[in-house]
């Protein structure tokens, strides 16, 4: 990624920098940009902040945080008002219906910037253009996922133009589903580590879950059965489908992970099918491997509690359990894999955009281009703890314990939805995954093409 390469004498910059400049011709007046981004404090952007403005001491960065619950309805009445934010953080699978009301990356940046005149021995005003990031450098740079999220086409102005790839965002980090463990639960059943299979999974759970006398959950084993009481349900059902074989969507974006794939093998099910058979025998009362039901807490409330020793979960996840209980004896492990041997991810985070309706595209470009680079970006991963989307500082990544499960997978970390409404998904991904065969209609092929369909309808 190109970086903005400036002589500048600093201390002089950020005395003259509140003000305009007029030296030739070119003024710099301060300029306020509101950024607002989903769930992190604002404090974990503050490093490249304070960075970018030793360069641009006129930029002024307000960061804002939502919680995920309020974000987008926040977001849409503040742009309908025109109060809306220049720049802020979406997650990926909203990047498709958001993209009308968003801003590609240009070819350059051109910012008003002070800077040395080396033989007039004074400070002047230039526009300082600053090319960004291209389509190549974001394939080489960024990890596989990225491509696809950011990537797009562009819209027409008129009948004469062809659409053309853009960038429209870049991201700081990329977050990957994990599975968190309790070590006291998973000691006092002289389970050494673990889970790196779904097969193994299977096997601890039958350890780790008890019953009471009248066949009710006093300890689950792992968080997953069920849609209703566990966070992260769809990614984690998306996850087991993609791992046994099961295609999401093909490359126009058209729902299959309810069809049976080429060269399957002669699979008795497709195996999205597959997945969701396996998914659901944890909360089966009838199943050797029933761990979960619907009277148990939320999905993290009992791994908190000590309810469950298997949690699956994000990086922002870590720091919330933290936070809650200090005192919990916990680590995370990878995702469990159903073939070791081709390991697949679901890959769930944030990108930083630029709404169309800023009034300052160059400036608001140019600081997510600057915060996005591997010496900006660094601070912001350490406070967050969440894995690198750049190449470059995988390996650095792996060597921090926290860090390692989430970082490990990201280069096998995929995404696949490009429809119009996530949360259509989610509703789709929760009533198949609580719909069960009936003696009437014994047909699992029909629950899951069900959801097919309904996600279906929100792709163009």
């Amino acid at each position: 990624m190109r970086k903005i390469v400036l002589t500048v004498f600093t201390a002089a910059l950020i005395l003259l920098g509140a003000g305009c400049l007029g030296g030739s011709g070119v003024q710099i007046k301060p300029i306020i940009l509101e950024y607002w981004r989903l769930d992190d404090s604002p404090d974990v952007l503050a490093p490249a902040i304070e960075a970018y403005r030793k360069i641009h001491p006129n930029v002024t960065i307000n960061v804002r945080s939502f919680r995920s619950d309020e974000y987008e309805k926040s977001l849409l009445e503040a742009l309908a008002e025109d109060r809306g934010p220049d720049m802020m953080s979406l997650p990926n699978v909203w990047m498709t219906s958001w993209k009308p009301k968003l801003l590609p990356a240009p070819e350059k940046t051109v910012i008003p910037t002070q800077v040395i005149d080396q033989q007039k021995k004074k400070i002047v005003a230039i526009n300082q253009e600053t090319k960004t990031i291209t389509i190549r450098e974001i394939k080489n740079l960024f990890v596989e996922a990225v491509e696809n999220d950011v990537i797009m086409l562009t819209v027409p102005g008129n009948r004469n133009e062809k659409p053309v790839d853009a960038i429209w965002g870049l991201p700081y980090s990329l977050d990957t589903l994990a599975v968190f463990y309790n070590i006291d639960l998973l000691r006092r059943a002289d389970i050494k580590e673990p889970p790196d299979t779904w097969k193994k999974l299977q096997d601890q759970v039958k350890k780790l879950t008890v019953l009471d006398k009248d066949e009710k959950i006093q300890q689950s084993g792992a968080a997953i059965g069920t849609a209703q009481n566990i966070r992260h349900s769809t990614d984690l059902m998306t996850a087991i489908m993609m791992q046994n074989g099961a295609i999401m969507a093909d490359e126009y974006g058209r729902i299959e992970f309810d069809s049976q794939p080429p060269n399957s093998g002669g699979r008795l099910y497709p195996p999205g099918v597959e997945a969701l058979m396996f998914y659901q025998s944890f909360g089966r009362p009838n199943s050797s491997t029933y761990t979960w039901d619907n009277k148990l807490p939320d999905s993290m409330d009992a791994f908190i509690q000590g309810k469950t020793a298997f949690y699956f979960g994000f990086p922002y996840d870590r720091t919330e359990i933290e936070q809650r209980a200090p005192q919990l004896n916990f680590e995370v492990a990878a995702l469990p894999q159903v073939n070791p041997a081709k390991v697949r991810n679901i890959a769930h985070y944030s990108i930083e955009v630029v709404s169309n309706k800023t009034s300052h595209p160059n400036e608001a470009w140019n600081f997510i281009q600057f915060a996005a680079e591997a010496d900006n970006v660094r601070d912001f991963l350490a406070a967050t703890n969440r894995p690198t989307t750049l190449r470059s500082l995988i390996s650095e990544q792996l060597t921090d314990p926290e860090a390692k499960p989430f970082v490990s997978q990201v280069l096998t970390a995929e995404s696949w939805y490009r429809g119009k409404d996530w949360s259509k998904v989610e509703t789709a991904f929760d009533t198949m995954l609580e719909t069960y065969p009936t003696i009437e209609d014994p047909s699992y092929q029909r629950i899951v093409t069900a959801a097919a369909r309904e996600v279906a309808q929100t792709i163009n």
